[in-house]
């Protein structure tokens, strides 16, 4: 598989994993999610990538990484998938490195759902670790991170499904 594209088989397996998530492309800019909530990003990259984190230097290695975010500010989900889709930005989170650099992003966004929970259902999925301890995730207490590498075993949905009037 090409570290600059994203595998197909990721992105059925991450939309299958979170159940009324709806896709946003890179290519086509926005969502349709205006709402607050959280959103899981499908981030290829060509080159690894450096940066530090809690005082230490880590390098992410080129590949394919799913990381989850919440979106609570002003215009929710939408305006901060459109700003992980800008190349050109102040980087202010960790991620920022990421997706400032990124062959490509694909992003589902979850209205109303929680990072946490995307993160929980994700890191369920064969082939899923946590690179980093801590990436993203510095205000959460329960995740190791928020931030999964898809490693080269095959990602498929072998998940549960949520239980009646459970969102994520």
């Amino acid at each position: 598989m090409d570290a600059v594209t994203i595998d197909m088989t990721l992105l059925a397996a991450v939309r299958a994993a979170l159940p009324g998530s709806m896709p946003v492309d890179m290519a086509t800019g926005g969502s349709a999610v205006h709402g607050k909530g959280a959103y899981a990003l499908v981030i290829a990259l060509r080159e690894p990538v450096g940066f530090a984190l809690g005082g230490i230097v880590h390098q992410l290695s080129a590949g394919q990484y799913i990381y989850a975010g919440s979106a609570h500010g002003p215009g929710g989900i939408d305006a901060r998938l459109r700003r992980h889709f800008r190349r050109e930005k102040s980087l202010h989170w960790h991620v920022d490195r990421l997706t400032s650099l990124a062959a490509s992003i694909h992003a589902f966004a979850l209205e109303g759902g929680s990072e946490c929970e995307i993160i929980t259902r994700l890191s369920g999925l064969p082939g899923a670790r946590h690179p980093i301890p801590g990436f993203g995730s510095s205000d959460c207490r329960t995740c190791v991170s928020h931030l999964l590498r898809a490693t080269g075993e095959r990602m498929t949905s072998h998940i549960c499904e949520p239980a009646d009037g459970d969102h994520v």
